[in-house]
């Protein structure tokens, strides 16, 4: 009886071991892009730092100065595929390469106190913007006319 509890109380060591490991660069870069694209900003704001998260709560901001709020769309299947990362400046930086919807694109992480966290991602202007706001422009034409007037 004694023994089985050894075993179990080392295969629960092992599960909580491998959990805890699951902060690599490329899975803190899917769940990251993910909770973007579901508009899930608690999630990836808890990925978050610096710029990034900056960034984050800036758009947060805008949205509820707008009157909307933000609500989370679980009916989005997340699309975050073909992720690779790069040592930047240090081990401690990354650069980590992603497709999203037929588009590569990036994030940068940093390891901050043993966790990787998205120091910076695309906005709008950048490879692919993340949120995209909804405006209609429209081109007014000029209807005066001049008359000349020649001196003569």
């Amino acid at each position: 009886m004694k023994k089985l509890l050894v075993i179990t109380l080392a295969i629960v060591s092992l599960v909580f071991v491998q959990c805890k490991k699951a902060n690599t660069p490329e899975q803190v870069t899917e769940k990251f892009i993910s909770a973007v694209q579901q508009n899930d900003f608690e999630v990836a704001k808890s990925l978050a730092d610096s710029t990034a998260l900056e960034t984050l709560n800036m758009i947060e901001s805008l949205v509820t100065q707008m009157g909307e709020t933000i609500t989370i769309n679980d009916s989005i299947i997340p699309d975050v595929t073909d992720i690779k990362c790069e040592d930047m400046d240090s081990q401690d930086m990354k650069k980590c390469f992603y497709t999203s919807q037929g588009t590569q694109n990036y994030v940068e992480l940093m390891k901050i106190e043993n966790e990787w966290k998205v120091v910076n991602f695309p906005k709008e202007g950048d490879n692919e913007p993340l949120l995209e706001p909804s405006m209609d422009i429209t081109e007014e034409t000029d209807t005066t006319t001049t008359d000349t007037i020649v001196a003569q």
